[in-house]
């Protein structure tokens, strides 16, 4: 009898190998891609001086990842988000043309804690806005185009754990460091006689998140991405005689949404 249940115990244990492998690996970051789209309620805001533009965004994402030995991997990860926003401050005008992209490679370690992974990463990210305020507002001011680049250091830490043996739940916290801003304001917009005006912005600090449930290559969950960026250097322009100088206020970006995706 003791013969017996020896093989078979052994015989269980290597059945059972493939399966708890296959958790693990689900846990773990892996080689391959995923394809997002998200709907999302997007605000942008400059407190001090009251403006605000605010509308509704359909973005994309995608994400290449290379997984090595010892854990770690590497991403490279992109965003586009269009839609159109309604400004207000000097006067109101609606549905103004407004869109963002960002390109990210980034570095991570997957480690194991009791039945989850913990996988910090940092890297580098790059952040591109246009807006395009152009025409009059209702108390007959004029808008222009405006353009953002951001320069930063993103470092982040994701969380996953199985919620049977399906699914999982997987969410992400990120900092993001501003080591540069640069903001291009349009100003020959409103007038050929106005120069367009640079402004380097040097501070301010991003916050990402997202909570996603995961299960047979889908996913779905929330997201926030939030900026602060703080008010930028005084640039001047010559124009004829004229001597004009300016800066960018302080900021803030809210967008919170919903995002589907699905790794292939």
């Amino acid at each position: 009898m003791k013969k017996m249940i020896a093989p078979a115990v052994t015989l269980f244990a290597i059945l059972s190998l493939p399966s708890a492998f296959a958790a693990d690996q689900s846990l773990s970051t892996n080689s391959g891609q995923e394809l997002g789209l998200s709907v999302s309620s997007y605000k942008y805001e400059e407190p001090n001086v009251d403006v605000k533009n605010d509308g509704i965004k359909i973005g994309a994402d995608y994400t290449t990842a290379l997984s090595f030995q010892n854990e770690w991997f590497l991403k490279l990860n992109g965003r586009i988000a269009y839609g159109t926003v309604d400004y207000t401050g000097s006067g109101t005008a609606k549905n103004n043309p407004d869109y963002y992209y960002e390109l990210r490679p980034l570095i991570g370690n997957d480690r194991w804690l009791g039945n989850s992974v913990l996988a910090p990463y940092a890297g580098f990210g790059f952040r591109y806005l246009y807006n395009d305020s152009r025409g009059m507002t209702s108390t007959g001011y004029w808008g222009y185009q405006r353009e953002s680049r951001y320069y930063y250091v993103p470092v982040g830490v994701t969380h996953r754990f199985s919620l049977d043996s399906r699914s999982i739940l997987e969410s992400m916290v990120e900092f993001d460091y501003l080591i540069r801003g640069q903001q291009k304001s349009r100003l020959s917009d409103v007038s050929p006689s106005y120069p367009d005006a640079d402004n380097r912005q040097n501070s301010g600090y991003g916050i990402k998140f997202s909570s996603m449930y995961r299960a047979h290559g889908l996913a779905i969950g929330p997201y926030i991405d939030y900026w602060n960026i703080n008010d930028s250097e005084v640039s001047t322009a010559v124009s004829g005689n004229t001597i004009y100088s300016g800066f960018e206020p302080q900021n803030t970006t809210f967008e919170f949404g919903i995002k589907a995706s699905m790794r292939f």
